[in-house]
C-alpha cells in the first residue's frame, strides 16, 4: 500500500503541476458522484417505508431525491471523464518526454549499446502508458473509497454487524494485490520477447526492407519467428494469468460469502421486527453496490500497483542517468588542438564482452593533419571514432589534447568542437533546413548557414530540387523521399554546419555514393580538411574501404583485432611491406587489367 500511496502522490502532484483546474474539476465532479452513489440506495429504502406507512408525499420526495441522485451519478461521471482523460494526456506526454531526455542524458553510450538497456528503455514506454491510464484510476480510486466509506456508515445504521462486510473486503484487495506483483514479474521477464516480437513485425513491415523480404521470399520465415517467440510468450503469460485468476477467485469467494451472510443476517433482523422492510432494501443495495464499488477498486488498486512498479523504475533509471552525469569539472575545452590529439594507451571493452574492441592504443594524430584509419570489419575502428568523440570513455588510458585530459573536459563540451558523419547516419525526416541547421543549433534557422554548409559538401542540387522548406522523407508528411546517397549528401551538409571543430569525423562518407558523388566528396572533404587544418589546427579523421581515397591522407592507421598495427604515409607503409600493403595491393589487382 506504501506503493500505491506514493506512486497517488507523485502522479497528482505532476497533475496539479500541469493542469490544476482539470484536477480539481475532474476529482469534484468524481466527488460529488461518490456521495450520489449511496444516497440512491437510501432514497430507494425511505421510498419502500413510506409506501408502506402510507406516507405518499414522503414517497414522492425520496423517488425525487432518488432519481436525482441517479441522474447526477451518471451525468457526474461523463462530465469528469472530459476533465481527467485530458489531464491524463498531459501526464503521458510529460513523461514521454523525460524518457527522451533521459535516454539522450548520458554523457556516453557504451550503456546505450548494450541489449539490456534497450530492454529497459522498451519496458518503460510501456510503463509510460500505464502511468497515464493511473491519473484517472487514481481519481476514480479516491471517489470510489469515499462510496465504499459511506457505504459503510449508512450499512452501520442498520447494524453495526455489517461493518464486517467491509472487513471482509480487504481479503480480495490483498490476494490482489499479490496477484498483480506476481504477474508483473512475469511481464518484465518477457520483455526481451516482446522487445524480439516487435523488431520482427517492423522488420516485416518497415519499406526500408520490403524489398529484399519479397525478392528472397523471407516473409514466411520472418513470421515463423515471430509466432515463436508469440508462443513462447503466450505460455508464460498463460500461466502467469491461471496464478492471477485463481488469486483473484479466492478473494472474491470470500467476500461472496460475507455478502451472502450480511444479506440473510438483515433478513433474520426484520423477521424479528428489528428492522424495517426499507432497512432491507437499504442493506441488499448497499450490499450489492459494495461488491461491485469492491471490485471496482480492487481493478483501480491493481492498476495504480502496476504503475506504482513502473514509476519505481522509472524514478530508477532517472537516478542512475543523473549518476553517469559526469560532475562539472571547470576545465575547458581546448581553443586548438596544439601539437595535436594523442591517445595514450587507450582500452575499451563494451558491457559484458569478453574481448577488449581497442586495446592499449598510443597514437599521435598531428594537428591539422588528414588521417584515414584502415582495416577490416571488426578492427575497432568506429571504437575509435567514438572514443575520439567522446561518445564512449576508455576503459583504460586517456585521450589528451593541448595537454588536457579529455576525462576533465565535460563531455558536451568536447563535442561542441567536434563534427561527424557516421556510416549509420540520422535520416533526420524535417524540412531541409532544420535537417541540415540541427548540425549547429545556433544557426538552425539561419537560412545563409544552412546554404554555406550545403554548397561545401557538394548537394546544392538536392537543396535546390526540395527548397529549404521542402519536407525531407515520408514518415510523417507528404515530403521528398531520398536515395541512400543523397541522403548522405545531407547528412555530409549537417556535419559541416560547424566550420570550426578540432576534430572532423567522417566514417565511411562514400558507402552509398556513385562515383561522381564520390570525388564531389572527396573534393569536399580536402577543402574542408585544409579549412579546418588552417582554422584551429583541427584534426581530420576518416573510415573508408577504398583505398584510392586513404592514399591522400597525411597519415595513415592500420587497425586489427581491436590494435594499432601500423602508421604512417602511404609511401611508407607500401615499402613496410605490412599489412597495410597487402590490402592495397588486393584492391589494386581488382582494378588491374590483364595483359
Amino acid at each position: 500500500m506504501t506503493d500505491v500511496l506514493f506512486c497517488l502522490g507523485r502522479l497528482l502532484a505532476i497533475a496539479w503541476r500541469l493542469d490544476r483546474r482539470r484536477l480539481l474539476v475532474g476529482g469534484g465532479l468524481l466527488l460529488a458522484g461518490s456521495v450520489a452513489t449511496p444516497l440512491v440506495a437510501v432514497a430507494a429504502g425511505r421510498v419502500v417505508d413510506a409506501v408502506l406507512d402510507g406516507a405518499g408525499t414522503a414517497a414522492t420526495v425520496w423517488a425525487v431525491v432518488a432519481g436525482l441522485a441517479l441522474t447526477g451519478e451518471l451525468m457526474l461521471g461523463h462530465f469528469a471523464h472530459l476533465s481527467y482523460f485530458a489531464l491524463a494526456e498531459l501526464t503521458e506526454e510529460r513523461f514521454n518526454r523525460d524518457l527522451v531526455r533521459l535516454v539522450n542524458g548520458t554523457d556516453h553510450l557504451d550503456r546505450t549499446d548494450d541489449p539490456a538497456f534497450a530492454d529497459r528503455v522498451d519496458l518503460l514506454r510501456q510503463d509510460v502508458m500505464q502511468m497515464r491510464a493511473t491519473v484517472q484510476s487514481g481519481l476514480q480510486l479516491g471517489a470510489t473509497a469515499v462510496q465504499v466509506l459511506l457505504t459503510a456508515v449508512v450499512l452501520s445504521t442498520v447494524s453495526p454487524w455489517l461493518l464486517l462486510l467491509a472487513v471482509v473486503a480487504v481479503v480480495p484487495v490483498l490476494l490482489g494485490r499479490r496477484a498483480e506483483t506476481d504477474l508483473e514479474q512475469v511481464r518484465e521477464q518477457q520483455s526481451p520477447t516482446t522487445r524480439g516480437i516487435r523488431h520482427l513485425r517492423r522488420l516485416a513491415t518497415s519499406p526500408a526492407s520490403q524489398k529484399e523480404i519479397r525478392l528472397s521470399g523471407g516473409a514466411d520465415f520472418l513470421l515463423a519467428r515471430q509466432r515463436a517467440l508469440l508462443e513462447r510468450y503466450d505460455d508464460a503469460m498463460t500461466r502467469a494469468d491461471v496464478r492471477y485468476a485463481l488469486l483473484r477467485t479466492g478473494g472474491q469467494l470470500v467476500f461472496g460469502l460475507g455478502y451472502v451472510a450480511a444479506v440473510l443476517g438483515v433478513f433474520l433482523l426484520a423477521s424479528q421486527g428489528r428492522a424495517t422492510a426499507g432497512q432491507v432494501v437499504l442493506t441488499v443495495t448497499l450490499a450489492t453496490q459494495l461488491s461491485v464499488q469492491m471490485s471496482t477498486g480492487i481493478a483501480l488498486l491493481g492498476s495504480v500497483h502496476r504503475a506504482a512498479v513502473g514509476l519505481r523504475r522509472f524514478l530508477a533509471f532517472e537516478a542512475e542517468v543523473a549518476g553517469d552525469v559526469a560532475p562539472a569539472t571547470g576545465v575547458p575545452a581546448p581553443a586548438r588542438t596544439g601539437d595535436g590529439i594523442r591517445l595514450d594507451g587507450v582500452t575499451f571493452r563494451y558491457p559484458d564482452a569478453d574481448l577488449d574492441a581497442l586495446a592499449d592504443a598510443d597514437l599521435h594524430l598531428p594537428a591539422g593533419t588528414s588521417v584515414a584509419l584502415v582495416g577490416e570489419n571488426g578492427a575497432g575502428k568506429s571504437t575509435l571514432l567514438k572514443l575520439l568523440t567522446g561518445l564512449y570513455r576508455p576503459t583504460a588510458g586517456r585521450v589528451v589534447v593541448e595537454g588536457v585530459d579529455l576525462a576533465d573536459v565535460a563531455p558536451a563540451a568536447w563535442r561542441a568542437r567536434t563534427a561527424a558523419l557516421f556510416q549509420d547516419l540520422a535520416r533526420v525526416e524535417l524540412s531541409l533546413q532544420h535537417s541540415v541547421g540541427i548540425g549547429h543549433l545556433v544557426d538552425v534557422d539561419s537560412p545563409a548557414a544552412v546554404s554555406a554548409a550545403v554548397d561545401r559538401a557538394g548537394v546544392a542540387q538536392v537543396a535546390a530540387e526540395v527548397g529549404h522548406d521542402g519536407v525531407l522523407g515520408t514518415a510523417y508528411a507528404d515530403g521528398r523521399d531520398l536515395s541512400g546517397g543523397q541522403w548522405q549528401g545531407v547528412g555530409f551538409a549537417r556535419t559541416l554546419m560547424r566550420t570550426d571543430p578540432l576534430l572532423l569525423v567522417l566514417d565511411e562518407p562514400a558507402s552509398a555514393l556513385d562515383a561522381l558523388a564520390e570525388q564531389r566528396l572527396v573534393d569536399a572533404y580536402r577543402t574542408v580538411a585544409a579549412d579546418v587544418a588552417a582554422r584551429v589546427g583541427g584534426v581530420t579523421l576518416f573510415v573508408t574501404h577504398r583505398m584510392s581515397t586513404v592514399r591522400l591522407a597525411d597519415r595513415i592507421v592500420v587497425l586489427e583485432h581491436g590494435r594499432v598495427v601500423e602508421q604512417g604515409t602511404h609511401d611508407e607503409l607500401v615499402a613496410a611491406a605490412g599489412r597495410y600493403a597487402t590490402l592495397w595491393a588486393l584492391q589494386s589487382r581488382a582494378y588491374a587489367t590483364d595483359d
